[in-house]
């Protein structure tokens, strides 16, 4: 009975940190401009967990959003920018003519690119310390590098994405479910690396 407890109990603490950590996330969402950093700060509480196995959630995470404000805020707007850019071009490519398949296809190219790019960003950002260039460079790197990590988080968010869709009450905890599950599959990789380079 004290083991069904203590994992009731345990089980009761990881399902609430999960909704805690999903709540703060959307509030600090809120503003638009600092996804990037919420989202940062989101990915170095599931990494905590991940390799820790500490569930705090609120200091943390307000440390972690702190920590990497400056730098996940810069580099959100650039990818805030580039998206928006992209939306402009898909929706003014009728106007193209007989040029819109080819444009279609080099946008629809530069849109994947920065897809799985994204996958690993707030990953390495949360484990590595680098310049926000090398951020985006190794990001595209590990994306063609461990291309089935990169299409297993694709999938996640796609889950998460049809989840939604059909039951958005989810929205409580999904986002931070989903981090969870691109940070364990990129720490795998991230562990792979290690690994090798301490054989080496």
């Amino acid at each position: 009975m004290k083991y069904e407890n203590n994992l009731f109990f345990r089980l009761l603490e990881i399902v609430t940190a999960f909704f805690q950590l999903n709540i703060l996330w959307l509030l600090f969402c809120l503003p638009v401009v600092t996804i990037f950093p919420a989202t940062v700060a989101m990915y170095c509480v599931t990494r905590q967990w991940i390799i820790h196995k500490d569930y705090s959630v609120f200091r943390s995470f307000m440390k972690f959003f702190k920590e990497n404000f400056k730098q996940s805020f810069v580099l959100g707007l650039l990818w805030l920018f580039l998206s928006g850019l992209l939306f402009l071009d898909f929706s003014l490519m009728r106007s193209l003519g007989s040029m819109q398949t080819i444009f279609f296809s080099v946008f629809l190219l530069i849109a994947v690119v920065m897809l799985i790019t994204t996958v690993f960003i707030f990953p390495i950002m949360a484990h590595y310390e680098m310049k926000r260039t090398t951020i985006v460079k190794n990001s595209f790197f590990f994306s063609l590098r461990f291309f089935l990590t990169t299409i297993l988080a694709v999938i996640c968010i796609v889950i998460t994405g049809v989840i939604l869709y059909f039951w958005p009450i989810s929205f409580i905890f999904i986002f931070s479910t989903c981090a969870f599950c691109i940070s364990y599959l990129c720490n795998r990789v991230f562990q792979k690396i290690q690994n090798q380079v301490t054989t080496v």
